[in-house]
């Protein structure tokens, strides 16, 4: 079970796991979480994170 984060990272968004492990950056938000939902397996989850960096939604696969 692994725990990845769509975070915000300067005028980007970051995928990545849990620990600090970069996956992808992208321009804009939805495109961040498209690729988190594409990386998620069974048992693993999603965590989104607002602008702020506080966390807006938890999704588990």
């Amino acid at each position: 079970m692994t725990e990845y984060h769509v975070v915000p990272s300067g005028n980007q968004w970051r995928l990545q796991k849990s620990g600090g492990s970069v996956i992808s950056n992208h321009r804009k938000k939805n495109p961040a979480v498209s690729a988190g939902q594409d990386v998620t397996e069974s048992g693993d989850t999603l965590v989104i994170h607002g602008s702020d960096g506080t966390v807006q939604d938890r999704r588990n696969y």
